[in-house]
Parts: C-alpha cells; sequence; structure tokens
C-alpha cells in the first residue's frame, strides 16, 4: 500500500490519538498566533505614529549639561550656536526645509493673553503664568512660518511674511485665533507687545517685577489657528495631558515676527541685565533651529550625520523620540509577546517531540513489519511526518482565527490597564504642582496614550497568516524530526522476534 495512503488511513482510523496531537498543537498554537499577531500589531502602531508624528528635528542645549555643571557647582555657560552651523546642517540632503527662531517671553500692552476656563484653577504652573511673560514672541527667518508649512498650524486670514519683511526686521506679526477673539483684532490693527525685563536671581514668582520694560508695535498682518488643538476640540478630549494643555495654551499665545525684532529685544535685555551683572544675562543670539527631514524614516540617518557637527553640550531632538514616551503601553506588550513567542516555541518543539516519540513507541510493531516487508525506511518516515503535518495544518489553521481573536480581548484589556494606572500616576504627580518649561518645541506633539492605542489594532492580515503558517510548520516539521532518530534505528529483526 502506498505511504501516502496509509498515513490519512492511520489519521482517521486512529482518532483518539489525533484528536490528541490536533488539541496539542490548537493550545500552543494559539499561544504562537497570538504572540505575531501582537507583535504585528505593535509594530504597525510605532510605524503609523512615527509618521504622524513626522520628521522634524530640533538642535537644543542639552539640559543634562545643566543638570551636570549644577550638582558640581558650576556656572555653565554654552555658546549660542553660529548661522554657519545652522546653514550647513540645513545644506543636507535628507533636509526638505528649515528654519531657525529666536525667542523671548513678554507681556501686552492691553494685550489679553488666551487662558481657558478650566485652566485658572489649575495648580500647575509655568513661566507664562507670570504676569508680563504671557506671550512668547517668536522669531522667523525665512519667510513662510514653519509651523504651518508642516501642518502644525493653519492660517486663517491675512498672510505670512515677505522676505523684506523678514530681511529688515518690519515690525509685523500673526497671531493667533484666540487671542485676536480675546482682544476683538482683526488684520491690519496694531498690538504692543512689552519687552520685560526680570533679575530672577533675586525674586522669581507671579510677584516678581521687571527692573525695566520696553514697548514693542506690532501690526497684525496675518491669524492663524493650531490645527492639533482643533482637532482636541472636535474630539472633546476632557482628559488632555495636563503637560500638552500647557503647551497648547502657550502655542495659542505665540507672537511670530521676524527674528530681527526679537534679536533687538533681546540685546534690549541683555543691555539692562549687565547693567546689574554682566553673569545674568548670558551669552548672545540664541538661536533655535527647527530641520524638517524629506522623510522620516531617515532620521538615524540625518542625526548620525549630524550630531559630528554641533557643540559641545548641544544634543538633537526628533519628534519621533516623544514615541517612547507615549508608548509605554505598545513597548510593554511587544516585549511580553516576544517573550510568549520564544516560549511558545520552545514548548512546542519540546511538547511536539516527546508527543511524537511516544507515538513512535507505541506503533514500533507496525513499522517493524513495514520494514521487514521491505518499505523503505525513509517512506516510513515520509508516512509519520505526513499524518504529523496534517493534523498540525487542520489545528494551525483553526489557531489563525482564534489566536487572533484571544490577542486582540487579552491584550487591549492588558493596554487599556496599564494606560490608567500610567495617566493616574501622572495625575497625581500633577496635582502637586510643578514648575513647566518656557516654550513649546516643534518636536512635540499633542499625540497621548490614547491615541497610541486608537492605532493599536489586532487583525489578519497576509503577513501575519504567512508569519504564522511559516514558523508553525516549521516548528511542527522540528518537533517531528528530532524524534525520528528512534525510527530510524529501529531493527525490524529485534522488533519481530
Amino acid at each position: 500500500m502506498n505511504y501516502v495512503k496509509r498515513a490519512f488511513l492511520s489519521v482517521t482510523r486512529k482518532k483518539g490519538r489525533s484528536i490528541i496531537l490536533f488539541a496539542i498543537v490548537l493550545i500552543l498554537g494559539n499561544l504562537i498566533a497570538g504572540a505575531i499577531s501582537i507583535q504585528e500589531a505593535t509594530g504597525n502602531v510605532e510605524k503609523n505614529i512615527k509618521k504622524q508624528l513626522g520628521g522634524t528635528v530640533t538642535v537644543d542645549v542639552d539640559p543634562k549639561a545643566y543638570e551636570e555643571a549644577f550638582n558640581k557647582g558650576e556656572n555653565l555657560i554654552v555658546d549660542p550656536l553660529s548661522k554657519e552651523v545652522i546653514n550647513q546642517i540645513g545644506s543636507s540632503t535628507y533636509v526638505k526645509n528649515y528654519d531657525y527662531n529666536l525667542e523671548i517671553m513678554g507681556g501686552g500692552k492691553d494685550l489679553k493673553a488666551f487662558k481657558p476656563e478650566t485652566d485658572k484653577d489649575s495648580n500647575l504652573m509655568m513661566a507664562g503664568d507670570l504676569e508680563g511673560m504671557e506671550f512668547r514672541l517668536k522669531g522667523i527667518q525665512h519667510e513662510d512660518i514653519l509651523d504651518i508649512k508642516t501642518k502644525k498650524a493653519k492660517l486663517l486670514s491675512g498672510r505670512t511674511f515677505t522676505k523684506e519683511e523678514v530681511e529688515k526686521g518690519s515690525p509685523v506679526a500673526v497671531i493667533s485665533q484666540k487671542v485676536a477673539e480675546e482682544n476683538n483684532l482683526a488684520i491690519g490693527d496694531k498690538i504692543t507687545y512689552i519687552t520685560n525685563v526680570f533679575n530672577f536671581a533675586e525674586s522669581f514668582g507671579k510677584d516678581a517685577e521687571p527692573v525695566a520694560t520696553r514697548d514693542v508695535p506690532l501690526e497684525v498682518i496675518g491669524i492663524f489657528e493650531p490645527i492639533e488643538l482643533e482637532k482636541k476640540d472636535k474630539d472633546k478630549d476632557t482628559d488632555q495631558n495636563p503637560m500638552s494643555a500647557f503647551m497648547n495654551i502657550q502655542f495659542q499665545n505665540t507672537i511670530y515676527t521676524p527674528n530681527e525684532v526679537v534679536n533687538h529685544e533681546l540685546a534690549f535685555q541683555k543691555a539692562e541685565l549687565d547693567k546689574i551683572d554682566p553673569e545674568l544675562s548670558g551669552p548672545g543670539e540664541p538661536f533655535s533651529p527647527t530641520y524638517v527631514l524629506k522623510n522620516s524614516e531617515d532620521m538615524d540617518k540625518f542625526k548620525a550625520d549630524t550630531e559630528p557637527l554641533i557643540p559641545e553640550n548641544y544634543k538633537l531632538t526628533a519628534s519621533t523620540d516623544q514615541y517612547n514616551s507615549i508608548a509605554g503601553p505598545v513597548k510593554s506588550m511587544s516585549k511580553m509577546a516576544g517573550f510568549v513567542l520564544i516560549a511558545a516555541i520552545g514548548a512546542s518543539l519540546l511538547i511536539i517531540s516527546l508527543v511524537v516519540l511516544l507515538f513512535l513507541r507505541d506503533r514500533k510493531h507496525e513499522f517493524g513489519i513495514y520494514l521487514s516487508l521491505g518499505e523503505k525506511r525513509q517512506k516510513v518516515v515520509g508516512q509519520v511526518l505526513l499524518e504529523i503535518l496534517v493534523i498540525s495544518f487542520l489545528a494551525i489553521s483553526l489557531a489563525v482565527f482564534s489566536g487572533s481573536y484571544l490577542a486582540k480581548g487579552v491584550s487591549s484589556s492588558m493596554m487599556q490597564s496599564q494606560i490608567e494606572a500610567e495617566n493616574k500616576k501622572e495625575a497625581e504627580e500633577a496635582s502637586a504642582g510643578s514648575m513647566m518649561s518656557i516654550g513649546v518645541s516643534p518636536t512635540e506633539s499633542n499625540l497621548s496614550k490614547e491615541d497610541v492605542t486608537k492605532e493599536y489594532q489586532v487583525k489578519l492580515s497576509g503577513k501575519y497568516v504567512l508569519s504564522f503558517y511559516l514558523i508553525g510548520i516549521s516548528t511542527i516539521v522540528i518537533a517531528t524530526i528530532v524524534p525520528m532518530t528512534y525510527l530510524i534505528r529501529l531493527n525490524p529483526k529485534k522488533i519481530m522476534m
């Protein structure tokens, strides 16, 4: 009888043995399928989120440098980036466009800053809460506002700057719609920004008084709206992260103007502080360059090329770095799935090998007869392998669906629990009160842990099915071949005696 036919007859006639093997493979298959589907889902999350974060990079002073100097009792003075270095980095083949900005915080003369009602009772404090430092005057070097080009904001009315206005440092500004509504402003209206110089070495807080002030009249030429804020309003996200909420407020209170305007105010601030103590004023123009890459996937290559160019105590901050801070639950899930996959494959090899070995020992007389009748050993091995593969294939085909379904339920529940725990921890830290940093980084995004979980989807895909079948069948074949050494060593004469 043909060994293929014998294999199928053995599977159908020995139903108990077939059911045992089917159940074992199904259980182990569910573990492998679940782990593969979770790993694929987490991989897709990382890819999609990093795509949303975009390919934006800034060159900033490394906070760790100040921390180390503070711990040593030293006063660290970091020289500002030169325009030559900024432009050299901007000439990289990976860079699509770039801009470098000067920034200063100040107040407004008869100009109200935007502040939501819900924020007034908050215990959190940031520099923008200080009297006379409600607005961020942000300079631009190129006529197009980078935040608008990178779709962090959109121009609702008016225009951005002309090349001539940027070069001459014309007193013109682009403000947010919220500030415009708060002060009944329209295109062509005049506003007065106030440069307030504080000596924070003597006092810091809401009661701090400026040591010098200067008015900066500006003409409103454009009104913008942060796009991410608009999305949050539509989603009615009431549980927004406190840090993101303050970043949004500061974005709304940003006034864009040419770099030269900001430079004059920084020079005024430095001159006034020099009168008190030269060490208070610090170095010169603190440029903050932002680079937008052509493709976010080139981030690592761009970093490798750029890091040797930046001075000591500076570091590159990429928009994709934020993924690490918001994707804790997804990373934990991916790590756990990796361990489960390795453990499941190892357990499958061991358990299936033992089961096959027991089956072979139980059927040694049957195989002895085949060999005595002149059947070749490779055909006997082929029969056993075919039997195992037929049963295993059916179990694996069922596990493709059941494993994915189980993984979806279990992983979603576990991820939600982790998010709730982390949100609770953040809320407790926020309620204690903390000092937030000045400014909104161009690499920051309003993406939250909840946005990450929305991207997390365990679903059947061609890649998942192919990967599972490849790993599953390979594991079965290896687990079956190992105990075959017992069958190959069988001596028909000894068995039949």
